[in-house]
């Protein structure tokens, strides 16, 4: 029993010191990210708002996170003046916002940011605060959210984006 004992709390201490270990810091946040992946969860289903094929970047300073995501593949304007089928497109096709943000505590899905969004691309996510659990592992960021509402579906899901080291 005793050795049982034994080796249950060395197994939980050494998930204990590889969690220590692999805990991001609110330094290790700040730069330049390009999107790798985005893709949302509603209701057991996998979608990728935004395509296949994302593109776009994640800046973080020490006081404010800019985010801009658009589909790679959309066709440009025919002219610079854009028509309101393609204004509609344009709108559908991306998101962007930006704010200061909070640090909370260190969880198992990573460190806890709260992004306060002061202007967004779509008014539906100006003034709200946007929930972010990160995790940086060398030159790879993941964001995962607990449930945020996709500006191009409506729905509410939880986001997970995968990103590099930009700068």
């Amino acid at each position: 029993m005793n050795k049982m004992l034994l080796a249950t709390v060395s197994i939980a201490l050494a998930a204990v010191s590889s969690f220590a270990q692999q805990a991001t810091t609110d330094n290790e946040l700040v730069g330049t990210w390009k999107v790798v992946t985005l893709k949302a969860t509603s209701e057991g289903k996998v979608s990728y708002p935004l395509g296949d094929q994302v593109g776009g970047c994640v800046s973080i300073t020490p006081s404010r996170i800019w985010l801009l995501f658009v589909d790679a593949t959309r066709k440009p304007p025919a002219a610079p003046s854009l028509t309101d089928a393609e204004a509609i497109a344009m709108m559908k096709s991306h998101v962007a916002w930006t704010g200061g943000y909070s640090i909370g505590a260190q969880t198992p899905e990573g460190i806890k940011l709260t992004a306060h969004v002061d202007a967004a691309s779509s008014q539906a996510i100006t003034g709200t605060d946007r929930v972010y659990f990160m995790r940086v592992e060398g030159a790879k960021l993941t964001m995962k959210s607990p449930g945020v509402i996709v500006p191009m579906t409506g729905k509410t899901s939880v986001v997970e984006i995968e990103l590099v080291k930009a700068d």
